[in-house]
Parts: structure tokens; C-alpha cells; sequence
């Protein structure tokens, strides 16, 4: 696979599009925290926003909200714990911190 994320710049471009704060931003990208989003856009050590997250954010802009329930259905049917209004910090089923 290759992949190369967006620059700083354009992470802020889409921020500045959707009107979200930093929090809505983390929420989106399935990050663990708004300071996790912050980290993304330093311009002085730029981290990079993972594939996986990118996809999430992107998936969520994009399918229709059953279409996402669906995947949610079929990671759970693998044997994931998710629940993307849940807060980072919330315990997993099985009391074990979600990452």
C-alpha cells in the first residue's frame, strides 16, 4: 500500500471547511483525544494522520449513516467493542481501556 497523508495544511483546510472544533476533529478521525488533533497539525513536528484514521474521518463524511452501522455490525460480528460516541477514556466491554 502507499500512502502519504495530508500535509498540516490541508488537515486545517478541513477543519476550516466543516466549521469543527479540535474535539470534532479527534471525534471524526477516531482519535483518543483533541490534543491527539493537535499533535496532527504541529507545524513544527508534523506526525501524520494515520490510514486508518484518515479512512474513518473520510468514511464518515462520506457514507450515509446506515451504510456506517453496517460496518460497525460487521466489526462487532468479528468481535470489536465500538461505539464512536463513546469517549476515549470510557471501558471496553470487558473493562479494558479502549486505545
Amino acid at each position: 500500500m502507499l500512502y502519504q497523508p495530508p500535509t498540516v495544511q490541508q488537515l486545517k483546510q478541513l477543519k476550516e471547511e466543516l466549521g469543527f472544533t479540535g474535539a470534532q476533529m479527534a471525534q471524526l478521525l477516531g482519535l483518543s483525544s483533541s490534543r491527539r488533533w493537535r499533535d496532527l497539525v504541529n507545524e513544527s513536528n508534523p506526525q501524520g494522520v494515520t490510514p486508518a484514521s484518515l479512512f474513518l474521518g473520510a468514511a464518515r463524511l462520506t457514507l450515509a449513516e446506515k451504510d456506517i452501522q453496517r460496518v460497525l455490525e460487521k466489526m462487532r460480528q468479528i468481535g470489536a467493542a465500538i461505539d464512536l460516541d463513546a469517549n476515549s477514556d470510557s471501558p471496553a466491554h470487558d473493562g479494558e481501556q479502549q486505545p
